[in-house]
């Protein structure tokens, strides 16, 4: 009896900490897809895009990036590289040489869902240290200029998918080379044009 009650206890508090395990990566799941900003449904996208790149950009380093100042008196410099005509997808270059940072913010505009399921305007940023960035567009440019016959045969029916850590990447052709970016339950494309003014321009701005 003893030994069954033993048993029976035992099972109940690993069910409970399995139960706590669960809920707090449900929470941590729910912050990470939570962690977008809705915009009001009157605001024109190209006026949005121009704040989204020019200031809610330097929001998002001095708080997830940089951190607290203190006492100090930090300085740090920005650069919109491009963005495409909806606003889809933005660019930022940004370095920090008191806080050893500098890399690409990119900025990730359009509709999403809120936690209640409501799709509306947001925004959110995915940030790439410098050297990882440069590797990515180095990796995106040779993945398309491989796959460019076969893309070519039939646009809009073949694709060419790479991922890299949590942003999926999707190449395929209409009207011109496309890339479909998914990140965070956002889907925008980036065109050919922003992303190969992204890649010169970033490694233009660092070389200067």
């Amino acid at each position: 009896m003893k030994k069954a009650l033993l048993a029976l206890l035992l099972s109940a508090s690993l069910l409970t900490n399995a139960q706590r395990n669960n809920d707090a990566a449900i929470a941590g799941a729910f912050v990470a897809a939570t962690a977008l900003t809705f915009l009001t449904a009157n605001l024109q996208k190209k006026e949005m895009a121009k704040q989204i790149s020019q200031f809610r950009s330097k929001e998002y380093i001095i708080n997830k990036i940089i951190g607290d100042a203190g006492e100090r008196e930090i300085k740090f410099e920005t650069e919109s590289l491009a963005s495409d005509d909806s606003g889809g997808l933005i660019s930022v270059a940004f370095n920090c040489d008191e806080v050893n940072e500098r890399g690409l913010l990119l900025a990730f505009f359009g509709e999403n869902r809120d936690p209640y399921g409501n799709l509306g305007n947001a925004y959110a940023f995915r940030y790439l240290p410098l050297a990882e960035a440069q590797s990515v567009l180095e990796r995106l440019e040779k993945v398309r200029e491989s796959n460019n016959k076969y893309l070519s045969e039939s646009s809009n029916v073949n694709n060419v998918y790479v991922q890299h850590k949590d942003l999926k990447f999707v190449f395929y052709r209409d009207m011109g080379n496309q890339i479909r970016v998914f990140w965070n339950g956002f889907e925008v494309i980036w065109e050919q044009t922003a992303f190969d003014r992204t890649k010169r321009r970033l490694n233009k701005w660092f070389n200067k």
